[in-house]
């Protein structure tokens, strides 16, 4: 938007940052596009890098040829991965903060601009007017309209008084944005100048392979889940229990596209999720995509009204999930086959075969209301024969339920992150539904 020009000097100073008003130059915009371009780029770099990683790790080892040249290769390919992982790891956060700088000052600029403009007019009335009070002479008490005369003193006075407050609040006004500005520039000094950029750009330090943007830790961990408002406890367990057993997978779901969307490949099609359907959340970006997407793919109603692991599981996979509960059957009792009780040895298989898997507690256990709660298995091991469950809970912590947890047999982890563990015996008591995923 176009406003006319204010140079320093012609609309007062801002009283707050004795800095002279003026209208500002420069293209934020110019400055968001590039940022965003940058971004983009890291991002690429960061899933190549990935890519190349996986193939010359695992790929490579299942080729029938071997030798010296094959592991010059796969070293070649390491190290390629690498470079990658530290050009990513220094464009994105460096066209994050362009971006954010380029957004926010783009927004600030405009006020700012327009501000200017308001300043500049009241400044010039405000000299005007006390020019005009300044070169009126009091009147004489002893003329005979000396009311009169008085009563027009008395206007310019006012007047002057008035317009200096008018300047002096669109002034305020200015100087407010300005400080925002200035937070803002601030703000992208700081990201710029973070000492971990640093210590990567001066080779002090090797990022992660993977994608900055997306795997804040190089590639998806449980701890990137951190479920909100939404009751999509059931969604969020179970991408916890796929980026714990299966990180390849979610890094197989995302592609980044051009135009700042993601495409979301799940079993039977693909989903695009657009830049202003992705949550402002205290989550990795690649849960965010993947949960606007399912909000997508089911709408936003049903992903908040809850639902089960079994759905996404098979939404992701393509197969159907096997489930374990309380309400076994004959068969079930013959063949020792879907009752939770019975379910030990399927869970640590899962665990070890790559799948994931989920248990929750419907019936108000462990002081989940309200339709129960959904949490990821983590692992299972034993102890001088006793049987050990270790679970998470999607939100990252769990707060308002410590006691029920300790209540229930459960051992919270400190410094606690939403994981406890819990006997098999008191699993099943505790859990009264659990989905185990196939692929």
């Amino acid at each position: 938007m176009a406003y006319e020009q204010v140079d320093a000097g012609t609309a007062g100073e801002a009283f707050g940052v004795g800095e002279q008003i003026r209208t500002m130059t420069g293209e934020p915009q110019t400055v968001r596009a590039n940022g965003q371009r940058m971004e983009t780029y890291g991002s690429l770099m960061g899933t190549v890098s990935a890519q190349l990683k996986m193939l010359g790790e695992a790929e490579m080892s299942q080729w029938a040829v071997s030798g010296e040249a094959v592991d010059k290769l796969r070293s070649a390919i390491g190290d390629s991965a690498q470079l990658l992982a530290v050009a990513g790891a220094i464009y994105w956060p460096v066209g994050a903060a362009l971006r954010a700088y380029g957004e926010a000052t783009e927004d600030h600029q405009n006020a700012l601009n327009a501000l200017a403009v308001s300043c500049k007019e009241a400044w010039e009335a405000k000299n005007a007017a006390v020019a005009a009070a300044r070169g009126a002479d009091e009147p004489d008490p002893a003329v005979e309209d000396y009311d009169d005369q008085n009563a027009a003193y008395n206007r310019l006075l006012s007047a002057s008084q008035d317009a200096q407050s008018e300047w002096d609040a669109v002034a305020v006004q200015w100087n407010n944005r300005f400080v925002d500005w200035r937070d803002c520039y601030d703000e992208a000094v700081a990201a710029l100048s973070e000492p971990r950029l640093d210590r990567i750009r001066n080779g002090e330090e090797l990022p992660p392979v993977g994608d900055p943007a997306l795997y804040p830790n190089g590639i998806p961990g449980p701890d990137d889940v951190h479920q909100g408002s939404i009751g999509d406890c059931y969604l969020l367990a179970t991408l916890a229990g796929i980026a714990n057993v299966d990180p390849d997978r979610i890094m197989d779901m995302i592609t980044v596209n051009g135009d700042g969307s993601y495409t979301v490949h799940f079993a039977d099609g693909d989903v695009v999720v657009t830049e202003d359907q992705v949550s402002d959340t205290d989550q990795a970006l690649w849960v965010r995509i993947i949960e606007g997407a399912y909000a997508n793919k089911i709408g936003y109603e049903d992903l908040d009204n809850g639902g089960w692991a079994r759905e996404v599981m098979e939404d992701i996979y393509g197969e159907d999930a096997d489930i374990k509960d309380h309400d076994g059957g004959m068969w079930d009792w013959l063949t020792g086959g879907n009752d939770v009780a019975d379910s030990y040895d399927d869970i640590d298989a899962a665990l070890d075969d790559g799948r994931p898997v989920v248990a929750s507690a419907q019936n108000g256990q462990l002081g989940f209301e309200d339709g129960g709660h959904a949490l990821t298995v983590l692992d299972t091991y034993e102890v001088d024969g006793e049987q050990m469950v270790v679970l998470r809970n999607p939100w990252g912590s769990n707060n308002g339920h410590e006691d029920e947890i300790r209540a229930a047999g459960g051992e919270l982890t400190t410094p606690p992150d939403g994981t406890f563990t819990m006997s098999m015996e008191e699993f099943t008591k505790s859990f009264n539904v659990v989905e185990v995923g196939r692929r």
